[in-house]
């Protein structure tokens, strides 16, 4: 116990060992504050904007018409649901793309939260991932009337969706609060991450498909497969079309193996630095 008029430490370091699991009981033990802040950073997304919330399903549906054009003209892929695989590429990967740039720069974003009240810092990661899983989720019903016009049966496997989006999140997660205490010291760190998602981009199966990559083979096929973004993006696509997923088991398990070992040293890097860290902002 500190003396009267001592100072003192306010809050408890998570324990490394503990830092996964006590990172995720944040999201049921700070369950009202979580809910706040998430409400407060998907209404800031479309702050002042007319559109509102319909810009969710406005942007991407533009990405991947321009996107559509631009690659169908250059590889004269005459597939009448190209479109719709590209769209629903765009709306994974900026799944990924965006919650990873925002657990990275989470805690810098809150400078000003951070020193004025004293909370489990891994807090506003969660709360941006939550955010745009929210917000692909909404993304994603773009989707549903072109299924329609191309006549494409909406099967039970359109769970597949939701669980694709969450598992882009979760990949995202796990590297961003790896990053998040560095890019406080350094923020060079946010600028190699925005290259780092824009080359992944390509890298991933969004303008192409798992499917094209197996039937043209051959080395470089084999290495683009091993991105743990190509099952999330495929698990979506054949959601939405209905259809089984035909990946070996290997990639499940390498995919959900990555997704848990990014979370498992991210939560630990993320409890043992966060502390000194937020001293440098």
């Amino acid at each position: 116990m500190s003396p009267v008029g001592g100072l003192h430490d306010i809050g408890v370091n998570t324990p490394m060992v503990r830092a996964p699991w006590d990172h995720l009981r944040l999201l049921t033990s700070h369950r009202f504050l979580m809910s706040n802040l998430v409400r407060r950073e998907v209404r800031g997304r479309f702050k002042n904007a007319s559109l509102g919330y319909a810009w969710t399903v406005i942007e991407p549906a533009m990405l991947a018409v321009v996107y559509y054009f631009l690659f169908s003209l250059l590889s004269g892929n005459d597939d009448i649901l190209y479109a719709v695989w590209v769209l629903i590429g765009v709306i994974v990967w900026s799944c990924f793309g965006k919650t990873l740039q925002a657990t990275v720069g989470s805690l810098t974003r809150n400078a000003s939260m951070i020193h004025l009240v004293h909370f489990p810092r891994a807090i506003f990661p969660l709360t941006s991932t939550v955010s745009n899983i929210i917000l692909s989720l909404l993304s994603s019903l773009v989707v549903l009337p072109l299924l329609v016009v191309f006549d494409v049966s909406v099967t039970w496997r359109l769970v597949f969706v939701p669980l694709a989006i969450g598992l882009a999140a979760a990949q995202a997660i796990g590297l961003g609060m790896l990053l998040a205490p560095f890019n406080c010291v350094q923020q060079d760190v946010e600028h190699m991450v925005r290259f780092i998602v824009r080359a992944g981009f390509f890298l991933s199966p969004v303008m192409w498909t798992w499917e094209m990559a197996v039937e043209r083979g051959g080395l470089y096929a084999d290495i683009i497969l091993i991105n743990p973004m190509v099952l999330p993006i495929t698990l979506a696509r054949h959601g939405f079309e209905g259809t089984p997923l035909d990946m070996g088991p290997e990639a499940l398990v390498f995919c959900f193996a990555w997704t848990v070992v990014m979370w498992v040293i991210g939560s630990m890097v993320f409890a043992s630095k966060e502390r000194g860290a937020v001293k440098h902002l």
